[in-house]
């Protein structure tokens, strides 16, 4: 009977530990690859995400129920809805696990807050990562993360100096995470300055863009020479032009000694796209990654990783041209779709 009791004490110690830690949170430092199942980054640029409020600080007039667009909180409830539409689909129709989402063209954090709460579920909720930028309308970037996946390390509002006048635009947005098998990532979520003025005319911008991007890259990997880094956004130039191959460096040839692999070259080469103007596709949307994330083990994706993400819901038939084209929220008057971009999705495994 002794011998039978001190069998069973053992026994209890022995389990004791395991029950300990399935009774409480998991912990990064003993959660092994094998527990992250393939997950996703998004990034989308949701067109003009503003709330109903006038902001003075910024020039958001047009975005009041008193202005050019007539925004009300009916329309801006139907935009957070279309917008939580697209994303929950990317699940609900095709698996996808979205992790990571980053955002362009919103207005300030609330907004994003108020999307994260559409798509949060119970044990999977969205945490917020903003700063609010120095653009003279008010658009920002934003990012947010599942909680259960991950947790957020530090994050910084890289500012763009531009060398003439006094031009501003949209802060890039640097989120270093850790993931629950205690490896890190490295985000950044860009949105370059536009075209509006011409492509030609307006590329110093851009330069200027990749520029600051570019230090803060090598500041990373100065600090870690196989840093994970993977860059998305909405870069307002193609994955060929001077800003993205030339002064940030990312290339779409493996044989390149380049650190930067562009995930949308291929797609790019063949004309695909995110954005379509006068009926011609643009690979504005871009995700990029260092090529620890594509030769290294852990945290990978691969070379065919990024997608361009596409619903017939989300898109209108045009008669006129024969083709199909983004929903969009707003063109010359109010349409209620769902944005004039098309996201971007990228897959990661833990080998």
């Amino acid at each position: 009977m002794i011998y039978k009791n001190i069998a069973t004490l053992c026994l209890i110690i022995l389990l004791l530990p395991s029950c300990v830690s399935q009774s409480g949170k998991k912990k990064a430092s003993n959660i092994s690859t094998e527990d992250i199942k393939p997950f996703h980054l998004v990034f989308y640029n949701v067109e003009n995400l503003f709330d109903t409020k006038d902001d003075p600080k910024t020039l958001d007039d047009d975005f009041t129920p008193a202005g050019k667009k007539n925004w009300s909180d009916n329309r801006y409830d139907r935009k957070i809805a279309q917008l939580t539409k697209v994303i929950k689909s990317m699940t609900e129709r095709h698996g996808y696990n979205p992790a990571i989402i980053g955002l362009s063209e919103i207005e300030n954090r609330k907004v994003v807050e108020d999307l994260a709460k559409k798509l949060s579920s119970p044990g999977k909720e969205y945490v917020v990562v903003h700063e609010e930028s120095g653009d003279r309308r008010g658009i920002d970037v934003a990012l947010m993360y599942r909680s259960d996946l991950m947790s957020e390390m530090t994050h910084e509002a890289l500012r763009i100096s531009f060398i003439k006048g006094n031009y501003r635009s949209r802060d890039i947005l640097y989120v270093k995470t850790k993931m629950i098998n205690g490896e890190e990532l490295n985000v950044f979520v860009n949105h370059w300055p536009s075209r509006r003025e011409g492509a030609k005319e307006s590329e110093p911008k851009r330069v200027a863009a990749a520029r600051a991007l570019r230090s803060k890259v090598d500041e990373v990997m100065g600090d870690d020479k196989n840093a994970k880094i993977i860059i998305v956004g909405d870069f307002n130039d193609y994955p060929d032009n001077l800003s993205i191959t030339s002064e940030l460096g990312a290339t779409g040839d493996f044989k390149t000694k380049s650190d930067l692999y562009n995930l949308a070259y291929v797609l790019n080469a063949n004309d695909k796209g995110t954005y379509n103007y006068k009926g011609d596709w643009g690979m504005l949307d871009q995700a990029i990654v260092t090529k620890s994330l594509l030769e290294g083990e852990g945290i990978s994706t691969t070379a065919q990783g990024m997608k361009i993400y596409q619903e017939k819901f989300m898109m209108y038939y045009d008669k006129k041209h024969h083709e199909s084209y983004p929903s969009r929220t707003y063109g010359y008057k109010y349409y209620g779709g769902f944005s004039d971009h098309l996201p971007i999705i990228v897959e990661f495994n833990a080998k």
